[in-house]
């Protein structure tokens, strides 16, 4: 495949901003498209164009898909207006995507989701990608609006979209803030999976490149123990989160199910121990 102009959606976020960086490095013409409170890429980036807009906007999401042929998913939308859900603005966000992608001729769209859409597994086992997260199990309206894009995100490939998802594990390394999940109620010794967002950004570009069209890959690091993560930003259950449901830290379903996960389709499919001269290290 070979790519012409990239479009990363949410590239101010936590994730996105790794990604735009990732591309830059392989040369790849990106434009990366923010909201105005983000931060611009840095000018030092080669080959990125700075774009501001928002996916909910149907005249900036038609002109971010101008002259695009692949497009990066790395959007979570929140309840903005009174009466929005997670779930509500979840599924417009990627409807509104994917329909405006369809119709600008795209060819590959490349969505992040989260490993917290995976099935439960028993003690000691290891979830992988056959299993799926069954709706209306939790409380966390986040893990719900999660699967719902996935769902959708099946649709529009039954119906000829070529799409690929990757689910990260828990995200750590420059950027990310783990100090919110102190306050949760977790036991030292939960199984956790993290994996550093770089390695994230690196194996969200080679899904691009060689993810299978309708699949999707846990993308993953290394298997621990809560105690081990949160080590330096407050031991586990030290206290508790009283917030309401919808008011928890993002990857709260990830950490408070806790399992270890395999990531062996992604390193197998994505190439990922094919490093190139200054991407990270996947585990």
């Amino acid at each position: 495949m070979r790519t012409q102009r990239a479009l990363v959606l949410g590239a101010g976020g936590r994730l996105g901003g790794h990604l735009v960086t990732e591309l830059s490095r392989r040369g790849w013409p990106t434009r990366a498209l923010r909201r105005w409170r983000s931060a611009p890429p840095s000018a030092q980036l080669r080959g990125v164009e700075d774009a501001v807009g928002d996916i909910f906007d149907p005249v900036s999401l038609d002109q971010a898909l101008a002259g695009v042929n692949h497009v990066f998913y790395c959007v979570a939308p929140r309840p903005e207006h009174p009466g929005d859900t997670w779930m509500g603005r979840a599924v417009e966000g990627i409807r509104r995507t994917l329909e405006a992608g369809r119709g600008a001729g795209v060819d590959r769209v490349v969505v992040v989701s989260c490993a917290s859409t995976l099935a439960r597994v028993a003690p000691g086992k290891f979830a992988d990608e056959r299993g799926h997260y069954l709706p209306g199990s939790s409380d966390d309206p986040r893990q719900e609006s999660k699967y719902a894009v996935e769902q959708e995100c099946y649709r529009y490939f039954a119906d000829g979209m070529d799409i690929v998802m990757v689910l990260p594990t828990l995200m750590v390394g420059p950027g990310i803030d783990l100090s919110p999940f102190a306050a949760l109620d977790v036991l030292a010794e939960q199984p956790l999976n993290i994996v550093d967002v770089r390695q994230v950004a690196f194996a969200t570009a080679q899904a691009l490149q060689h993810g299978r069209s309708g699949e999707r890959y846990i993308i993953g690091g290394k298997n621990t123990v809560a105690g081990e993560v949160f080590e330096g930003w407050g031991s586990p259950r030290t206290s508790r989160w009283f917030g309401a449901a919808s008011e928890r830290p993002r990857d709260h379903a990830i950490v408070s199910r806790g399992q270890w996960v395999s990531s062996a389709r992604a390193h197998h499919d994505l190439k990922l121990g094919e490093r190139q001269e200054g991407a990270p290290r996947m585990s």
